[in-house]
Protein backbone atom coordinates (compact mmCIF):
# COMPACT_ATOMS: atom_id res chain seq x y z
CA UNK A 1 0.00 0.00 0.00
CA UNK A 2 1.07 3.60 -0.62
CA UNK A 3 2.51 5.72 2.21
CA UNK A 4 -0.04 8.35 1.22
CA UNK A 5 -2.93 6.04 2.15
CA UNK A 6 -3.12 4.31 5.53
CA UNK A 7 -5.79 2.39 7.39
CA UNK A 8 -6.64 1.01 10.79
CA UNK A 9 -9.63 -0.61 12.50
CA UNK A 10 -11.20 1.05 15.51
CA UNK A 11 -14.01 -1.12 16.81
CA UNK A 12 -16.89 -0.94 14.33
CA UNK A 13 -15.01 1.57 12.19
CA UNK A 14 -12.59 0.86 9.33
CA UNK A 15 -10.67 4.11 8.90
CA UNK A 16 -8.89 5.03 5.65
CA UNK A 17 -6.72 8.14 5.86
CA UNK A 18 -4.87 10.31 3.32
CA UNK A 19 -1.47 11.21 4.76
CA UNK A 20 0.32 13.63 2.44
CA UNK A 21 -0.71 17.15 3.53
CA UNK A 22 2.58 18.60 2.23
CA UNK A 23 1.36 17.85 -1.31
CA UNK A 24 -2.32 18.60 -0.54
CA UNK A 25 -3.00 14.85 -0.47
CA UNK A 26 -2.74 14.55 -4.25
CA UNK A 27 -2.97 10.93 -5.38
CA UNK A 28 -1.61 8.64 -8.07
CA UNK A 29 -3.82 6.16 -9.91
CA UNK A 30 -2.25 3.45 -7.75
CA UNK A 31 -3.36 5.36 -4.64
CA UNK A 32 -6.96 5.34 -5.86
CA UNK A 33 -6.68 1.59 -6.46
CA UNK A 34 -5.27 1.19 -2.92
CA UNK A 35 -8.35 2.93 -1.52
CA UNK A 36 -10.58 0.58 -3.52
CA UNK A 37 -8.70 -2.47 -2.21
CA UNK A 38 -9.15 -1.21 1.35
CA UNK A 39 -12.89 -0.85 0.76
CA UNK A 40 -12.98 -4.46 -0.38
CA UNK A 41 -11.02 -5.47 2.72
CA UNK A 42 -13.49 -3.64 4.99
CA UNK A 43 -16.37 -5.41 3.24
CA UNK A 44 -15.06 -8.77 4.42
CA UNK A 45 -14.76 -7.88 8.11
CA UNK A 46 -18.03 -8.76 9.83
CA UNK A 47 -17.40 -6.58 12.88
CA UNK A 48 -17.03 -3.44 10.75
CA UNK A 49 -20.19 -1.39 10.18
CA UNK A 50 -18.72 1.90 8.93
CA UNK A 51 -15.90 2.78 6.57
CA UNK A 52 -14.60 6.26 7.39
CA UNK A 53 -12.56 8.35 4.94
CA UNK A 54 -10.31 10.86 6.66
CA UNK A 55 -7.61 13.20 5.44
CA UNK A 56 -4.92 15.49 6.87
CA UNK A 57 -3.93 19.14 6.61
CA UNK A 58 -5.94 21.80 4.81
CA UNK A 59 -7.06 19.83 1.72
CA UNK A 60 -9.02 16.61 1.60
CA UNK A 61 -7.28 15.99 -1.73
CA UNK A 62 -6.21 18.19 -4.62
CA UNK A 63 -6.84 15.31 -7.04
CA UNK A 64 -4.48 13.39 -9.27
CA UNK A 65 -0.74 14.00 -9.20
CA UNK A 66 0.58 15.76 -12.30
CA UNK A 67 3.50 13.33 -12.55
CA UNK A 68 1.15 10.33 -12.46
CA UNK A 69 -0.91 11.75 -15.33
CA UNK A 70 2.13 12.72 -17.41
CA UNK A 71 3.48 9.16 -17.15
CA UNK A 72 0.43 7.89 -19.03
CA UNK A 73 1.12 9.96 -22.13
CA UNK A 74 1.78 7.80 -25.20
CA UNK A 75 4.39 8.72 -27.79
CA UNK A 76 3.04 10.52 -30.86
CA UNK A 77 4.37 7.83 -33.21
CA UNK A 78 2.72 4.99 -31.26
CA UNK A 79 0.16 2.92 -33.13
CA UNK A 80 -3.52 3.47 -32.39
CA UNK A 81 -3.74 -0.03 -30.92
CA UNK A 82 -0.83 0.63 -28.53
CA UNK A 83 -2.23 4.03 -27.57
CA UNK A 84 -5.75 2.80 -26.83
CA UNK A 85 -4.51 -0.36 -25.09
CA UNK A 86 -2.35 1.67 -22.71
CA UNK A 87 -5.15 4.13 -21.93
CA UNK A 88 -7.72 1.39 -21.34
CA UNK A 89 -5.30 -0.27 -18.92
CA UNK A 90 -4.12 2.91 -17.20
CA UNK A 91 -7.32 4.99 -17.04
CA UNK A 92 -10.50 3.09 -17.88
CA UNK A 93 -9.79 -0.06 -15.87
CA UNK A 94 -8.76 1.73 -12.64
CA UNK A 95 -11.72 4.13 -12.95
CA UNK A 96 -14.16 1.22 -13.24
CA UNK A 97 -12.45 -0.74 -10.46
CA UNK A 98 -12.51 2.20 -8.02
CA UNK A 99 -16.06 3.23 -8.88
CA UNK A 100 -17.27 -0.34 -8.50
CA UNK A 101 -15.60 -0.68 -5.08
CA UNK A 102 -17.54 2.34 -3.82
CA UNK A 103 -20.80 1.46 -5.57
CA UNK A 104 -20.92 -2.08 -4.19
CA UNK A 105 -19.55 -1.30 -0.72
CA UNK A 106 -21.73 -2.91 1.95
CA UNK A 107 -20.69 -0.78 4.91
CA UNK A 108 -21.88 2.77 5.56
CA UNK A 109 -19.39 5.15 3.90
CA UNK A 110 -18.58 8.23 5.97
CA UNK A 111 -16.46 11.09 4.61
CA UNK A 112 -14.74 13.55 6.97
CA UNK A 113 -14.35 16.46 4.55
CA UNK A 114 -11.61 18.58 6.11
CA UNK A 115 -11.07 20.84 3.09
CA UNK A 116 -11.44 21.13 -0.68
CA UNK A 117 -11.59 18.01 -2.85
CA UNK A 118 -10.76 18.16 -6.56
CA UNK A 119 -11.24 15.86 -9.54
CA UNK A 120 -11.36 12.12 -8.92
CA UNK A 121 -10.96 12.75 -5.19
CA UNK A 122 -14.12 14.86 -5.24
CA UNK A 123 -15.81 11.98 -7.07
CA UNK A 124 -15.04 9.72 -4.10
CA UNK A 125 -16.61 12.23 -1.71
CA UNK A 126 -19.76 12.25 -3.85
CA UNK A 127 -19.92 8.44 -3.63
CA UNK A 128 -20.05 8.46 0.18
CA UNK A 129 -23.29 7.92 2.10
CA UNK A 130 -22.76 10.61 4.75
CA UNK A 131 -20.42 13.61 4.54
CA UNK A 132 -19.39 15.83 7.46
CA UNK A 133 -17.46 19.07 6.93
CA UNK A 134 -14.77 20.58 9.14
CA UNK A 135 -16.03 24.11 8.41
CA UNK A 136 -17.60 26.21 5.66
CA UNK A 137 -14.35 26.63 3.67
CA UNK A 138 -14.77 23.24 1.99
CA UNK A 139 -15.74 22.89 -1.66
CA UNK A 140 -15.81 20.28 -4.40
CA UNK A 141 -14.43 20.87 -7.88
CA UNK A 142 -14.89 18.61 -10.90
CA UNK A 143 -12.66 20.31 -13.53
CA UNK A 144 -13.13 17.65 -16.19
CA UNK A 145 -14.15 20.01 -19.02
CA UNK A 146 -11.32 22.39 -18.11
CA UNK A 147 -8.88 19.47 -18.41
CA UNK A 148 -10.24 18.16 -21.68
CA UNK A 149 -12.30 15.08 -20.80
CA UNK A 150 -15.72 14.15 -19.38
CA UNK A 151 -17.30 12.96 -16.11
CA UNK A 152 -15.67 9.94 -14.49
CA UNK A 153 -16.06 7.67 -11.43
CA UNK A 154 -19.83 8.02 -11.18
CA UNK A 155 -20.15 11.81 -11.16
CA UNK A 156 -22.66 11.79 -14.02
CA UNK A 157 -24.98 10.01 -11.55
CA UNK A 158 -23.96 11.18 -8.07
CA UNK A 159 -24.15 14.90 -8.82
CA UNK A 160 -27.49 14.74 -10.62
CA UNK A 161 -28.92 12.62 -7.80
CA UNK A 162 -27.58 14.72 -4.93
CA UNK A 163 -27.47 18.27 -6.33
CA UNK A 164 -30.23 18.03 -8.92
CA UNK A 165 -29.94 17.90 -12.70
CA UNK A 166 -29.68 21.64 -13.39
CA UNK A 167 -27.00 22.29 -10.78
CA UNK A 168 -25.02 19.23 -11.88
CA UNK A 169 -25.23 20.44 -15.48
CA UNK A 170 -23.82 23.83 -14.53
CA UNK A 171 -20.95 22.57 -12.38
CA UNK A 172 -19.87 19.74 -14.69
CA UNK A 173 -20.21 21.65 -17.95
CA UNK A 174 -18.51 24.84 -16.72
CA UNK A 175 -16.05 23.18 -14.28
CA UNK A 176 -17.22 25.54 -11.54
CA UNK A 177 -16.68 24.84 -7.82
CA UNK A 178 -19.54 23.58 -5.66
CA UNK A 179 -19.34 25.76 -2.58
CA UNK A 180 -20.32 24.90 0.99
CA UNK A 181 -23.64 26.74 0.85
CA UNK A 182 -24.82 24.43 -1.94
CA UNK A 183 -23.29 21.29 -0.44
CA UNK A 184 -24.97 21.75 2.95
CA UNK A 185 -28.19 19.77 2.92
CA UNK A 186 -27.51 18.16 -0.45
CA UNK A 187 -24.26 16.33 0.26
CA UNK A 188 -22.99 17.60 3.61
CA UNK A 189 -25.21 16.71 6.56
CA UNK A 190 -23.34 18.51 9.36
CA UNK A 191 -20.79 21.31 9.65
CA UNK A 192 -18.50 20.93 12.68
CA UNK A 193 -17.14 24.51 12.46
CA UNK A 194 -13.65 23.47 13.54
CA UNK A 195 -10.22 24.61 12.36
CA UNK A 196 -7.96 21.70 13.28
CA UNK A 197 -8.22 18.60 11.09
CA UNK A 198 -7.07 16.11 13.73
CA UNK A 199 -9.61 17.48 16.21
CA UNK A 200 -12.29 17.28 13.51
CA UNK A 201 -11.49 13.65 12.69
CA UNK A 202 -11.56 12.69 16.38
CA UNK A 203 -14.82 14.54 17.04
CA UNK A 204 -16.58 12.84 14.12
CA UNK A 205 -15.46 9.44 15.37
CA UNK A 206 -16.63 10.26 18.92
CA UNK A 207 -20.05 11.30 17.61
CA UNK A 208 -20.34 8.17 15.48
CA UNK A 209 -19.59 6.00 18.51
CA UNK A 210 -22.39 7.72 20.41
CA UNK A 211 -24.84 7.55 17.49
CA UNK A 212 -24.34 3.82 16.97
CA UNK A 213 -24.99 2.87 20.60
CA UNK A 214 -27.98 0.56 20.98
CA UNK A 215 -28.48 0.11 17.23
CA UNK A 216 -28.82 -3.37 15.75
CA UNK A 217 -25.79 -3.98 13.47
CA UNK A 218 -27.71 -5.95 10.85
CA UNK A 219 -30.29 -3.16 10.60
CA UNK A 220 -27.54 -0.66 9.81
CA UNK A 221 -26.17 -2.78 6.96
CA UNK A 222 -29.68 -3.61 5.73
CA UNK A 223 -30.66 0.07 5.77
CA UNK A 224 -27.60 0.97 3.71
CA UNK A 225 -28.52 -1.69 1.15
CA UNK A 226 -32.10 -0.44 0.76
CA UNK A 227 -31.29 3.27 0.68
CA UNK A 228 -28.52 2.78 -1.86
CA UNK A 229 -30.26 0.22 -4.11
CA UNK A 230 -31.64 2.58 -6.77
CA UNK A 231 -28.49 4.67 -7.05
CA UNK A 232 -26.35 1.51 -7.11
CA UNK A 233 -28.11 0.31 -10.26
CA UNK A 234 -27.62 3.67 -11.97
CA UNK A 235 -23.97 3.85 -10.95
CA UNK A 236 -23.19 0.37 -12.24
CA UNK A 237 -24.79 1.23 -15.59
CA UNK A 238 -22.82 4.48 -15.74
CA UNK A 239 -19.44 2.73 -15.45
CA UNK A 240 -19.28 1.58 -19.06
CA UNK A 241 -20.73 4.85 -20.38
CA UNK A 242 -18.26 7.02 -18.48
CA UNK A 243 -15.25 4.83 -19.28
CA UNK A 244 -16.06 4.65 -22.98
CA UNK A 245 -17.06 8.30 -23.01
CA UNK A 246 -13.78 9.57 -21.59
CA UNK A 247 -11.44 7.29 -23.58
CA UNK A 248 -11.54 9.23 -26.90
CA UNK A 249 -10.64 12.44 -25.09
CA UNK A 250 -7.56 10.90 -23.50
CA UNK A 251 -6.63 9.25 -26.81
CA UNK A 252 -6.73 12.67 -28.49
CA UNK A 253 -3.99 13.89 -26.13
CA UNK A 254 -5.91 16.99 -25.06
CA UNK A 255 -6.01 16.15 -21.31
CA UNK A 256 -2.24 15.63 -21.22
CA UNK A 257 -1.67 19.01 -22.86
CA UNK A 258 -3.97 20.72 -20.37
CA UNK A 259 -2.47 19.00 -17.33
CA UNK A 260 0.97 20.27 -18.42
CA UNK A 261 -0.46 23.79 -18.78
CA UNK A 262 -1.88 23.51 -15.27
CA UNK A 263 1.44 22.25 -13.93
CA UNK A 264 3.31 25.20 -15.51
CA UNK A 265 0.76 27.73 -14.29
CA UNK A 266 -0.55 28.53 -17.78
CA UNK A 267 -4.00 27.17 -16.92
CA UNK A 268 -6.03 27.59 -13.75
CA UNK A 269 -9.05 25.98 -12.15
CA UNK A 270 -12.12 28.09 -11.47
CA UNK A 271 -11.81 28.56 -7.71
Amino acid sequence: MSERVSHHIHGKFFIIKLNDPKHLNSLTFADFVSIALLLNKANNIDSVLFTVLQSSGKYFSSGGKFTAVNELHVEENASEVDKVSKLVSAICSPNIFVANAFETHKKVLICCLNGPAVGLSASLVALCDIVYSKNDSVFLLFPFSNLGFVAEVGTSVTLTQKLGVNSANEHLIFSSPILFKELLGTMITKNYQLTDTDAFNMKVLEDLKQNVKGLYPKSIIGMKYLLHSQMREKLIKSQAMEANGTLPFWASGEPFKRFKQLQKGNRRHKL
